[in-house]
């Protein structure tokens, strides 16, 4: 899905306008990712694993599966022209921070059950950007997600964005899988 935010927008808009900071023209990007064998994922889909116990082991974050990650991500941006993007630590913190609440409450979703957007966690975190994007994704490996993300044209197009310089990685183990979130900006 893609949501476009204008100053006026339309009655059938998803997200409104107050998310976003006031007098910047934001393209903001929500991609989920469709069912497929090696991705799990849509809007309305959830995410559910009887195994995530109260209690359980903490949700390490998978550094080593973050920089496969960003690898795959800049090495198909420079392969087509474009300069790389840097990892932003606090973009970081936002992505790791929703993948984790995705699998500690069992869901699988660019919105929180709340209904807290990725604008909105970035916002919450007073992350400043113009342009937003997100994906997400539940796979086996890093470059299995890396992979998907790239056969789809949604996600490719946050991947490639011209506006994008600065993304933030994350990669939580999930009883199915991992839970990847590739937060980008400006």
């Amino acid at each position: 899905m893609t949501a476009t935010v204008s100053p006026t927008p339309a009655a059938d808009d998803h997200f409104s306008v107050s998310l976003f900071p006031p007098n910047k023209a934001l393209v903001a990007t929500l991609l989920i990712l469709a069912f497929s064998p090696s991705i799990a994922g849509a809007a309305s889909a959830r995410y559910h694993s009887s195994q995530t116990q109260p209690g359980s082991a903490p949700l390490a974050d998978r550094t080593n599966d973050d920089a496969v990650i960003l690898a795959a991500l800049n090495e198909r941006r420079s392969a087509r022209g474009l300069p790389p993007l840097t990892l932003d630590p606090l973009l970081s913190t936002i992505a790791r921070d929703h993948a984790v609440d995705m699998v500690s409450r069992n869901y699988f979703d660019h919105m929180t059950p709340e209904g807290e957007s990725p604008f909105q966690r970035m916002d919450r975190a007073h992350y400043r950007y113009g342009y937003a994007g997100e994906n997400i994704a539940l796979d086996q490996s890093a470059p299995a997600a890396a992979d998907a993300w790239w056969h789809s044209s949604e996600h490719r197009q946050n991947m490639l964005d011209v506006h994008f310089v600065r993304v933030g990685i994350a990669a939580v183990p999930s009883p199915d899988g991992e839970i990847f979130v590739e937060d980008f900006s400006d």
